[in-house]
């Protein structure tokens, strides 16, 4: 606006100045020997700015210049377009004039709404977190994403990239379902009829490392099964029920059996544990009958429950040192397996663990036993040598009840209580001594045995049952 009218004065400017000249030419005025001024004009125009008041100055005196010109002093043809000019000079003033006034108006109102914000804020859109720049390009505000929030987003590409090429994929050849990952291979199913199977290393390219759970359950064809020495994981009841399978054998880099990887395996003979696998999950051998011969890793801490229930064939003599747990009944029922190494780090028994294993001859609990479970050695006739460190404050409810070979027991000064029928048919149990700190004593918790004679804290709590009929109790 101020460039349109800036050039609308200077025309009107150079048209009057030469209608001017020609006219004061014309009457001799310009060029003769006795030239007079009779008017002088100065028109200043200031380029670089100008205030409403100049503006204002400068059309009053347009107009007092325009009222000095009297009629019949210029010709009309020359006067008519020296008043054509200075119109037009006027209007251009005036749209000059409005302009400038809706400037200033539209500049104090943004110089308000800039003091009242603030210097730069925090913004969103389309989802994106930024900032606000209030001083670029003169005030006008640009969102400026925040690189936080582009780092988060390029993140979560990436990730969702990753995935997708990760995308498991299902197939399916003449003898497994299997499923292709980014990196491995996974068995989910046997489809195949062999009686001797060697499972493959790889497939499409990529190494087996996990057979998947119930992969081989209730198999009617196989009996030899070879894990390369890729696969790391078994999974649950893996070779369950697989009624013919008699040999199986692990890898040495496996890590991981699931719950119930050989449960009902009745015909399986032997099998070895691989070191790396530390723990013997719930009824992984349970059923299995025909088991003989096992060896177990030396790391073991774990033995769950059930894990060789009834496995009445089994020979196993030694536990790992490093196994701390035995859970309900582990070996419950394993009639041949003639322990006589105990762990030395052994903390806690579950209930029936030992139970009606006839063929244990020695039992030393070591000082850190914590606890016993209920009928946890009970019907174990073989047992004749029983030792129990001083660290378990309780003997259980039919803990040895049974255990017809015990001749003689020593209880340790930190037992406080004896449950029912602890020791009930120990019938050979002939001499027993009871510390001074052993509080509670249960029904029946000696019935049966040949012992005469007994000595307990006169503070102690027992029944007419808990001592066989014929024994004298004496206190300390």
């Amino acid at each position: 606006m101020e460039k349109l009218f800036w050039g609308m004065v200077g025309a009107c400017t150079a048209a009057f100045g030469i209608l001017l000249c020609m006219y004061l030419n014309k009457i001799g005025v310009i060029g003769g020997p006795e030239q007079e001024t009779t008017t002088q004009m100065v028109v200043e125009i200031e380029t670089d700015t100008m205030t409403q008041t100049d503006t204002e100055t400068a059309t009053e005196e347009t107009q007092t210049q325009t009222e000095t010109i009297q009629p019949g002093e210029l010709p009309a043809d020359i006067r008519s377009r020296v008043e054509d000019s200075q119109s037009k000079y006027a209007d251009a003033m005036s749209v000059f004039e409005e302009a400038s006034r809706e400037a200033a108006s539209r500049e104090a109102a943004e110089r308000n709404e800039s003091q009242q914000s603030k210097p730069s804020s925090t913004t969103t859109s389309g989802g994106k977190t930024g900032t606000i720049d209030d001083n670029r390009n003169d005030g006008h505000q640009y969102f400026m994403e925040d690189p936080e929030s582009i780092a988060a987003e390029e993140s979560a590409e990436a990730a969702e990239s990753s995935s997708q090429a990760q995308t498991p994929t299902n197939k399916k050849d003449d003898e497994f379902e299997y499923v292709v990952y980014n990196d491995h291979v996974t068995i989910r199913k046997y489809v195949g009829s062999a009686s001797s199977l060697d499972i493959p290393e790889t497939l499409e390219g990529l190494p087996v490392t996990e057979i998947g759970d119930s992969a081989f359950a209730s198999s009617k064809t196989l009996v030899r099964v070879y894990v390369p020495d890729t696969v790391t994981k078994l999974g649950k009841n893996v070779f369950k029920s697989c009624e013919f399978l008699v040999d199986v054998s692990l890898p040495d880099y496996l890590t991981q059996i699931g719950e119930g990887a050989f449960d009902s395996c009745s015909k399986l003979v032997r099998i070895n544990i691989p070191e790396g696998v530390t723990v013997i999950p719930k009824k992984t051998f349970n059923e299995c009958s025909d088991l003989k011969t096992i060896s177990l890793s030396s790391d073991t801490v774990t033995i769950e429950e059930q894990a060789f229930n009834n496995c009445a064939k089994m020979t196993l003599t030694k536990l790992p040192s490093s196994l701390k747990t035995v859970g309900k009944e582990a070996f419950n029922g394993c009639a041949s397996m003639a322990l006589t190494k105990w762990p030395t780090d052994l903390e806690d028994i579950g209930e029936s663990a030992f139970a009606g294993c006839t063929a244990i001859t020695t039992v030393k609990l070591p000082s850190t036993m914590r606890r016993i479970g209920d009928s946890a050695f009970a019907g174990d006739t073989g047992i004749t040598t029983l030792s129990i460190k001083t660290g378990i404050e309780s003997i259980p409810d039919s803990a040895f009840s049974g255990c017809t070979g015990i001749t003689e027991l020593t209880l340790p000064k930190s037992v406080i209580s004896i449950g029912d029928s602890a020791f009930s048919g120990c019938s050979a149990l002939a001499t027993i001594t009871i510390p001074k700190n052993t509080l509670s004593i249960g029904a029946s918790a000696f019935a049966n045995c040949v012992f005469t004679e007994v000595t307990v804290n006169q503070k102690s709590s027992y029944q007419d049952s808990s001592f066989p009929s014929s024994a004298t109790i004496s206190f300390y």
